[in-house]
């Protein structure tokens, strides 16, 4: 079996990179061959695992240009079970002509099942929006997770994103899911936070899932340390959380752990 997961949200801030890295980490931690791809132009999610344009090789870009095969793009990390396709972080200009590689909607999706046999779970890093190299990764995903934070503005993201993977599966992906929201910086004692999201259990309960990240004062400590928290301070709550959500995917997926 092999998964292709697309963490995404069109609103910035609600931990997506930061989510995905540390999701990936902990899949491998529990022994299973992961892929993470950085698809974001801000770079972030490339840099918090050590690569810069002095010791990365190839990034995505140059797959989708053509300059090189996905194969020669794809980076050890210090996890034995972890790779990563790393992005070299883009200005305006740059990203203009990325997006102008993108003009086959299957693009992304035949490059990946170049090599999805190889690897148990594929994750994507995907922008804050939904067009470019996010619309192209949905269209290559199994599924989306959507990192939440309990603010009125990420539910209005949360309809726009179901709105969008109703369109992906009605035209390119009848496979296309979301198989799970998550909230993140979570303060349990903050009313406001309880209140929404008793909502978002009640919009959407066949998506919500049980384990949440919480809000943790040793994020920022990893972020100024450009070293994922669940390598950093694997004991901390936030890094326990992570665990504990790569387990209850695995479980979704009938898989052990």
């Amino acid at each position: 079996m092999s998964k292709v997961i697309s963490v995404i949200l069109p609103k910035g801030g609600v931990g997506k990179t930061t989510s995905a890295v540390n999701l990936a980490i902990a899949l491998s931690k529990r022994d299973y061959n992961t892929l993470l791809i950085d698809l974001d132009p801000t770079a972030s999610c490339s840099l918090s695992l050590g690569f810069n344009e002095e010791n990365i090789f190839g990034d995505v870009f140059d797959v989708f240009s053509y300059s090189k095969t996905i194969d020669k793009v794809i980076h050890p990390t210090e996890m034995e079970k972890l790779f990563c396709i790393p992005q070299m972080k883009l200005n305006s200009i740059e990203e203009g002509r990325q997006n102008r590689l993108l003009a086959n909607n299957y693009l992304l999706r035949n490059i990946i099942n170049s090599i999805r046999e190889n690897y148990d779970f594929i994750i994507f890093d995907c922008p804050p929006y939904l067009f470019g190299t996010t619309s192209l990764a949905l269209i290559a995903s199994d599924s989306v997770l959507a990192p939440i934070r309990t603010d009125e503005y990420s539910l209005d993201a949360i309809k726009t994103l179901t709105r969008r993977v109703d369109y992906v599966r009605t035209l390119y992906n009848n496979n296309l899911k979301i198989d799970g929201i998550f909230l993140t910086a979570y303060e349990n004692n903050i009313k406001a936070a309880f209140k929404i999201k008793t909502e978002l259990y009640k919009r959407f309960p066949s998506m919500m899932l049980n384990i949440s990240i919480p809000k943790d004062v040793n994020m920022l400590n990893a972020t100024f340390r450009k070293k994922p928290l669940i390598l950093l301070l694997p004991k901390s709550r936030a890094s326990e959380a992570y665990m504990n959500l790569a387990d209850e995917l695995l479980t979704k997926y009938n898989l052990q752990f």
